[in-house]
């Protein structure tokens, strides 16, 4: 296995194809990257604009292009000594729709089908007319409003009988219901007319019905899903089922395209989306390995608690790095200035909640909403074994549905990892504070059924009990621990707490203000000695906002003062208009519009951005809107204030000259944060168009169209015409390409300057590289001394930071 230098991450779809991908090679050729790291490339659901929606492992995306095309495309780049990092998902596949061949086969033969056992499906559910039956909540509407309005239909096809929900989901009818319709009805078509009623009564259409009411799935509004859902999904987006990836026919079925193109050498690493959402994600990466036709660079999108260190024993070369990239944010947030943004956000928005508590509450509600399903579901798993002995028989599935409701809630890690041979001292600590804290928390519920829950999960339960059993109920419950935190963490408390949001990120927790310089340099030793070949990212296709918008609003932190006054006058100068807007959100849009307004003063169409990003934000915070329940009119609210701030002459002219200064100290934190992501151990990774100032906001947003033609331009203009940071970029990855050993291999040695100037040394034989960076408040002063020794690479005496190298 050869480790990348530094990848750029592709996103692609219809809009952005393989061919596209080959156009772009000598640019990033040019750019000195060694791997473009592509988005899924396998087929997914039409229209997809991500990837993560596979619906068939055995080919190739036909949006994308042909499997010569991805030849083509990773034969262009061998030509230039380049290579191809696939993101692979084995977690869940796209369902829904018409174009998942085994869901189809499962919804026709229900639990006989063949694949009936390669999704996480329970065929027995609480609800007695659902036994037997797979719960499909994919109407906009109830069943009954859907049926009488004649958006659910009788259609025939190639491959027999089916019932069409609104022309786009697919739902396949028995095959004995299939043979009765056609001796009934002699043909297809009379069949289909006979079961087609007149819109607007349903009585008409009581033979669909009653069609209906027959198969193995049961057709039923979204909303039903967060109540009675049966099968596992991923986080709670129905349209996305988990697949059993540790059964040999699933990984064998799931991996055979993928290793064929590593076999070709095609393919020379994977990036593995969501590796917790696995029953064992340890003995997935051992198998992936193991298996793998030729040695792979492997690297997992897993999110690391502040105290939680990657598993040693993981085959993998380390995570995607969104730890990181949460470091370097906080590493230039300047921590002298917490008391102040605090009380300039409380002093704005009212009386706060800790975010810690808010964090806490959040993982509660979606547990109690959205996933209350998945919950119910975990608590008859652990009542089973709990009721299979005397010892534990009184206790009841609601009071084990309270404590692990509380438990979930307090692990302040995604998940633990119990596998057959047991819990290891590190989960048993984890479990053991957890259960702790939840007893504390919650005294009313009886101590004999957090005792239970903490020894199952600890494997201290007498022999007495099922181990197969315990193995399915301590399974499912680390495979929901994750997505409670997903949700109710990063999806919901993060849009809440809303103080300094460029804290607010993957991977990140906003209580955590900044980092020290010693704690930096730690976990950059810790990073070489560990996992050197760690990916390191700063924004990604999950990031809420992009780097770049980050850095201009960590600004804040630096001159705290000028910020508490421009919030005053900016709402003086909105009022009455912003007096309709909840303090909060207007808090979260001044940052937002500081942080996102163009560096290149280009805003066309920044004010519609500016919205979808706003109106998602109120909808994850689910506060005064939601996803499933939309609050249009204070929705509509925000929109028309927004159109109002961002025609307002006299708050232009107010917010401007605070924008341009947090601007330009946000600059000089964008080209340090580029420069150590680009010096530190590990293995940069550059998200499309982040190596030009990237100020994104959250998906969509950050998957817009991107004029690769004008970077290329710029790419190869004169230096004096060229951008600082794409400049800095190509700098330090040509660096990299002239001494890709000493960044793989190379020492890391923090050097003492001061508490202003963070400095290292890599070094390697007669190879070394001196990283210089002021990170004082306002980055006002460059480095004054200048070793005489060293050449310089990058960086003025009037910049922020350097990058020097020996001759």
């Amino acid at each position: 296995m050869t480790a990348p230098r530094a990848t750029y991450r592709l996103q692609l779809n219809k809009d952005f194809t393989f061919a596209d991908a080959m156009a772009r090679v000598p640019y990033l050729d040019s750019l000195g990257v060694s791997h473009v790291y592509l988005s899924p490339i396998l087929k997914a659901r039409p229209g997809s604009t991500h990837g993560y929606d596979t619906v068939d492992h055995t080919r190739i995306n036909p949006e994308l292009g042909t499997e010569a095309d991805f030849r083509a495309l990773a034969g262009a780049l061998r030509q230039r000594e380049m290579g191809i990092i696939l993101d692979f998902v084995p977690n869940h596949m796209g369902v829904g729709g018409a174009d998942n061949a085994l869901w189809l086969d499962v919804l026709k033969h229900g639990a006989a089908s063949r694949y009936a056992d390669w999704f996480d499906i329970d065929w027995h559910p609480p609800r007695s007319d659902m036994d037997g039956k797979l719960l499909v909540p994919f109407l906009g509407s109830t069943y009954a409003q859907s049926l009488a309005s004649g958006h659910l239909r009788l259609k025939a096809d190639g491959h027999g009988f089916a019932v069409w929900a609104h022309d786009g989901d697919k739902l396949p009818i028995r095959p004995e219901d299939e043979r009765a319709l056609l001796d009934r009805h002699g043909s297809a078509e009379a069949a289909i007319a006979a079961l087609t009623g007149e819109e607007g009564h349903r009585g008409s259409w009581a033979a669909l019905d009653s069609l209906i009411a027959s198969q193995h799935w049961r057709l039923a509004h979204f909303a039903v899903a967060a109540d009675e859902i049966n099968y596992r999904r991923f986080f709670i987006n129905s349209d996305l089922a988990g697949i059993r990836i540790d059964r040999p026919d699933v990984f064998e079925h799931a991996h055979g395209l993928i290793y064929s193109l590593v076999a070709d050498g095609l393919v020379d690493g994977l990036r593995i989306d969501h590796v917790d959402g696995l029953l064992d994600p340890k003995g997935y990466l051992e198998k992936l390995r193991s298996h793998a036709p030729r040695p792979i660079y492997l690297v997992v999108e897993k999110i690391l608690a502040p105290h939680e260190l990657l598993r040693a024993d993981w085959p993998v070369e380390g995570t995607t790095g969104y730890e990181i990239g949460a470091q370097l944010t906080r590493l230039l947030v300047s921590g002298q200035a917490e008391a102040e943004v605090t009380a300039a956000y409380q002093g704005f928005v009212g009386e706060t909640t800790d975010p810690g508590e808010e964090a806490h509450r959040c993982k509660l509600r979606v547990m109690d909403n959205e996933l209350a399903a998945e919950l119910s579901a975990l608590a008859r798993l652990f009542a089973r074994v709990a009721w299979s002995v005397d010892a534990t028989a009184d206790i009841t599935e609601l009071g084990l549905a309270r404590a692990l409701r509380e438990i979930i809630a307090q692990m302040a890690v995604y998940r633990t990892y119990i596998d057959d041979e047991g819990a290891v001292a590190r989960d048993r600590r984890e479990i053991g504070r957890t259960v702790e804290r939840s007893r504390r928390n919650q005294p009313q519920i009886q101590p004999m059924v957090f005792d239970f829950v903490g020894g199952l999960l600890c494997g201290t339960l007498s022999a007495d009990y099922d181990p197969n059993a315990i193995a399915v109920a301590v399974g499912r419950f680390q495979q929901l621990t994750g997505p409670v935190m997903a949700k109710g963490l990063e999806d919901t408390a993060l849009y809440r707490y809303n103080r300094l949001v460029a804290l607010n990120e993957v991977g990140a927790h906003p209580e955590r203000f900044s980092t020290t310089l010693a704690a930096f340099h730690d976990s950059n030793r810790r990073r070489l000695a560990t996992h050197p070949h760690c990916m390191i990212a700063t924004s990604t296709h999950d990031t809420k906002r992009g780097e770049d918008t980050r850095a201009i609003i960590a600004a804040i932190a630096d001159v705290p003062d000028e910020w508490t006054a421009a919030l005053q006058q900016w709402r003086s100068a909105l009022t009455p208009h912003c007096d309709a807007i909840h303090p909060n959100d207007l808090y979260l849009f001044f940052q937002l519009l500081v942080g996102g307004w163009p560096i290149d003063s280009d805003a066309t169409g920044f004010g519609d951005r500016l919205k979808g990003a706003m109106i998602k934000s109120l909808r994850e915070a689910r506060e005064r809107s939601d996803w499933g329940v939309n609050a249009v009119a204070y929705e509509n609210t925000v929109t028309g204030f927004i159109d109002h701030a961002l025609a307002d002459a006299d708050f232009l002219a107010s917010f401007h000259p605070t924008r341009l200064r947090l601007q330009a100290i946000g600059r000089r934190k964008g080209l340090i944060q580029a420069a150590l992501k680009l010096t530190i151990p590990g293995v940069p990774d550059i998200y499309r168009g982040a190596e030009d100032w990237e100020q994104s906001f959250v998906d969509p947003d950050n998957r817009r169209h991107l004029d690769f033609a004008a970077l290329a331009k710029r790419l190869s203009s004169p230096v004096a015409e060229r951008d600082d940071k794409l400049m800095l970029t190509q700098a330090l990855l040509r660096l990299r390409r002239r001494l890709p050993r000493l960044f793989a291999e190379g020492s890391y040695e923090p050097l003492e300057l001061g508490a202003s100037t963070l400095a290292f040394r890599r070094r390697q034989g007669t190879d070394q590289v001196l990283v210089l960076a002021d990170v004082s408040p306002g980055h006002a002063a460059g480095i004054a001394a200048e070793p005489s020794e060293l050449a310089i690479v990058t960086g003025s005496s009037a910049g922020p930071v350097w990058v020097l190298a020996t001759p």
